[in-house]
C-alpha cells in the first residue's frame, strides 16, 4: 500500500507541538509595530516640518532601512548592538550589561527599524495628503502647530493611512519568521525543531502555513473594521 501524500497524524503534532509559540510571534509583531509606529511618526514629524539636522538624519535613516533586506538589517543589530553597548560601557563607564540583552530584544529592535522605516513613508504621505489650508486654518484659530496636528491632521490622516498600515503589520508579522538565525524561537522555528528527527518538514510547514493564514485572516478583518468606524471622518460626520 501506497503511503499517503501528507502525514496527517504528524500534521497534527506538529500542529499542536506549534501552537504555544503564537504568542512568541504575536509579541514580537505587536512590539515591533508599536515602537515601529511611534518611531515612524516622530520621523515623519520632523521631515514634515523641516527640522533642520533632524529631518536629514530621518530621511538618511529611512533610507538606509528601507534598502537594506529584513535579514541583513536583523545581523547587523545581533552584531552590532552588543560592540555598541560594550563601546558606550568603556567610554563612558556606563554600567551597561550586555550579557543581559536576550536574543528576543535583539529581535525587537531589529523588526522595529525595519518597520518604522516603512511607516515613516506611509505616515509622511497620509499627513501631506491633508490640504494644507486646515492647518493654517486650525492655527489662524489659536492652536499651535503640535494641536493643529493632534485635533486636525492626524485623524484624518489615520484614515488615509491605515489601508497601507495594515499591510505593513501583516507583512511584519510574517518576518518574524526570520528571527530564527539570531535563535529566537517562534512559529517557524518550533516547527524546524519539531521535524529536525525525522525530516518530515512538508507537514511541519503546512502546519505553520494554517496558523500564518487564520492570523492573517484575523487581523484583516480587524484592519477592516477599524477603516469603516475610522472612516467617519470621509463622510463629514465626526461627532
Amino acid at each position: 500500500m501506497d503511503e499517503p501524500f501528507i502525514d496527517v497524524e504528524y500534521f497534527w503534532g506538529a500542529l499542536q507541538a506549534v501552537l504555544p509559540y503564537v504568542k512568541v510571534t504575536l509579541g514580537l509583531t505587536l512590539a515591533s509595530v508599536v515602537l515601529g509606529a511611534i518611531l515612524g511618526l516622530v520621523c515623519c514629524l520632523v521631515e514634515v516640518r523641516k527640522v533642520p539636522v533632524l529631518s536629514q538624519l530621518a530621511k538618511l535613516y529611512v533610507l538606509v532601512c528601507r534598502s537594506l533586506p529584513n535579514m541583513v538589517l536583523l545581523y547587523l543589530v545581533y552584531y552590532g548592538v552588543p560592540i555598541l553597548l560594550m563601546a558606550l560601557s568603556r567610554e563612558g563607564n556606563l554600567p551597561l550589561h550586555v550579557e543581559k540583552v536576550t536574543a528576543l530584544q535583539i529581535a525587537v529592535v531589529g523588526l522595529t527599524l525595519h518597520t518604522g522605516a516603512y511607516l515613516t513613508e506611509i505616515f509622511r504621505a497620509a499627513v501631506q495628503s491633508i490640504p494644507a489650508g486646515q492647518l493654517e486654518a486650525a492655527e489662524s484659530i489659536g492652536m499651535t502647530w503640535l494641536q493643529a496636528y493632534r485635533r486636525v491632521i492626524l485623524p484624518q490622516a489615520a484614515v488615509f493611512s491605515l489601508p497601507l498600515f495594515a499591510n505593513q503589520f501583516l507583512s511584519t508579522m510574517k518576518s518574524t519568521s526570520i528571527v530564527f538565525v539570531i535563535t529566537v524561537i517562534e512559529l517557524f522555528g518550533a516547527a524546524k525543531l519539531y521535524c529536525e528527527d525525522n525530516s518530515q518538514y512538508f507537514e511541519a510547514y503546512i502546519a505553520v502555513a494554517c496558523i500564518y493564514w487564520v492570523m492573517g485572516v484575523v487581523f484583516e478583518f480587524l484592519f477592516d473594521r477599524l477603516e469603516l468606524r475610522l472612516g467617519r471622518y470621509k463622510r463629514r460626520n465626526v461627532a
